[in-house]
Parts: C-alpha cells; structure tokens; sequence
C-alpha cells in the first residue's frame, strides 16, 4: 500500500515552536484511519549554517508530492 494512501493531507511546519526541541522544518502527515498525525520529514539546520539563514530557507522552500 502507498504511504500516500494512509495519510489524507500534509502540512508543513516550519517548527518556529522547536517542538521536540529540535530546529528543523518538519511535514506532518494526518492519518486517514485514527485522529492521529505523525512527523514524516525533518528538514534539519546543518551546522555551518546560521538560525538566520536557515529560517530564510524554511520560509521560502515549497514541498509537493507527484501523486
């Protein structure tokens, strides 16, 4: 079965909250089957790149899925 199919919709989160304590842009995906949503990517800040930048990224990155 396709991941695709378990899920209903994605968001993306850009995690300005650090939920987990983590830094990185997350895409969450919302169960078809339970009310549930599970983090599917994480998009992490890599070391040599400063908080500043790293939210310029987030904020002009675009994700699709090819269904």
């Amino acid at each position: 079965m396709s991941i695709f199919k378990k899920y209903k919709d994605f968001e993306f989160d850009k995690n300005r909250e650090k939920i987990f304590g983590i830094k990185s842009g997350i895409v969450w995906g919302h169960s078809t089957t339970k009310n549930a949503i599970a983090p599917l990517v994480y998009i992490s800040k890599p070391k040599h790149i400063s908080d500043e930048d790293f939210n310029e990224i987030l904020d002009k990155i675009k994700i699709g899925f090819k269904l």
